[in-house]
């Protein structure tokens, strides 16, 4: 499972025992999920998708299917092995002429594997990659606006599914991810803050900078961990690359003024000096006590209970900012696709709308800390029942309130992971660097330029 991190670009990534799940299942990428989708919770939730109409357990179309479907899936056999073959012996039950060959790729492995079946005649029918796959390898994915009805597009989150629509073709479908971002509180530390209503948290990243001061010129305690990222940055506005995505277009003098005063509220100790850390985990972390709050994915607090309980227990929760528009964004989602060179398109796309469908999400967000693509299955009883733990509970429902308001971002191109690791490492370095803003955009937007040239 990918190690979580904030949509926001934060540097909160956390080892956990499911990690597993969602590198290889997981985003970022997926940025994760919480316990609102718990492990241990199946037994107790078993009916809790009874509100789900029976059309939404059902296949996508009444077509005869037949042929054989290759299924590719990240590192789900070890743990989910009992989930997965559920649902394709649902599905082969359905269509007595399919059979579904199911193989599971470690996480490591499934982007080499997967561009390398695309380059050769040999390609899987059904494949779940994740996002930032997508854009690189649309050339060679089936439509599947033109695989399956129109209908059966409107249950899916506009801001998760419209984006994978490239150069005209439904190039993926969205399937789960880590939930939009939540502000992570010390209430130990935000009660010495003058006039701090959680009511009244910060609703931009320039309330953030503000809040973040105001917690060290008080305490003298760090007030979060935070880089100016490419998402960081798309929340304040800025237009990260050109319209015909050959380009940067963040070298301006408005976005040099953004990142200066991150830089000085770095250096003023409003943002740790844990930022510019190149380690997973920041030495200043919510877990540590060194900071007094952080925006992340809700997945989090499954780790600070089991790692630091005390931490667990100190903390208070709160809606993340938003962009202008009102739109959470989350750059960190598990896709399925159907490859061009299938050989069964009809029935691979016939089953990964299957195995998309408002059941199969919330059963599997009954398992493991993830959330939903499916409108129907965020309007389920399942985020709002109560498991006895109220931060938890608020967590998971504050998430599924959101997640209709929740857009993936992408730059479009193949190059979207290198994209933002070269602008991300650039904002270390600039925070911690002597270069003049100005400076540091340019340098880094000549990077892009050659990085989209090639």
């Amino acid at each position: 499972m990918s190690q979580p991190q904030g949509p926001s670009g934060h540097l909160e990534r956390v080892t956990l025992n499911r990690r597993r799940l969602l590198t290889g299942a997981g985003a970022a990428a997926v940025a994760l999920g919480l316990s609102a989708c718990a492990p241990g919770t199946s037994g107790a939730n078993k009916g809790s998708s009874a509100s789900l109409s029976p059309s939404a357990a059902a296949t996508p179309s009444a077509t005869v299917i037949t042929g054989k479907v290759v299924f590719w899936t990240i590192n789900l056999k070890e743990v989910y092995s009992d989930y997965i073959t559920g649902m394709i012996k649902e599905f082969e039950t359905a269509h007595p002429g399919v059979k579904i060959d199911w193989v599971d790729v470690p996480g490591d492995q499934i982007d080499a594997k997967f561009l390398a079946a695309l380059a050769s005649s040999n390609v899987p029918d059904a494949v779940n990659i994740t996002n930032k796959l997508v854009a690189g390898a649309a050339g060679k994915l089936s439509d599947l606006g033109t695989l399956l009805p129109a209908d059966q597009f409107a249950d899916y989150v506009p801001g998760m599914l419209n984006p994978f629509k490239i150069d005209g073709k439904q190039a993926a479908i969205p399937w789960y991810h880590g939930g939009a971002p939540i502000m992570f509180f010390r209430k130990s530390v935000m009660a010495k803050v003058t006039g701090f209503d959680y009511a009244k948290s910060p609703k931009d990243y320039s309330q953030v900078l503000e809040l973040a001061q105001q917690i060290y010129d008080t305490t003298h305690v760090y007030g979060t961990t935070m880089i100016p990222s490419d998402t960081v940055m798309r929340y304040h506005g800025v237009t990260m690359i050109s319209d015909d995505k050959k380009s940067a277009a963040f070298s301006t003098p408005e976005a040099a003024a953004i990142i200066q005063r991150y830089k000085d509220t770095y250096v003023k100790k409003g943002l740790a000096p844990g930022s510019t850390s190149s380690a997973n985990v920041p030495p200043q972390w919510i877990d540590s006590g060194q900071i007094g709050f952080t925006i992340s994915t809700p997945y989090i607090l499954a780790f600070l209970k089991k790692n630091a309980p005390k931490a667990y227990a100190d903390l208070e929760l709160a809606p993340a900012p938003t962009t202008s528009q009102g739109n959470f964004l989350l750059d960190g989602m598990q896709t399925l696709v159907v490859p061009s060179g299938s050989k069964n398109p009809a029935a691979a796309a016939a089953f990964i709308q299957f195995v998309t469908n408002a059941k199969n999400q919330v059963d599997f967000c009954k398992l493991v800390p993830i959330y939903p693509s499916s409108l129907k299955a965020i309007a389920d009883p399942f985020f709002k029942e109560k498991t006895g733990s109220p931060l938890d509970d608020k967590a998971k429902e504050m998430i599924a309130t959101e997640l209709p308001d929740t857009t993936y971002v992408s730059y479009g191109t193949k190059h979207d992971s290198e994209l933002t690791k070269v602008f991300n490492e650039g904002m270390k370095a600039y925070l911690g660097g002597k270069a003049d803003a100005t400076a540091a955009l340019a340098d880094l937007a000549k990077k892009w330029d050659t990085i989209l040239a090639g």
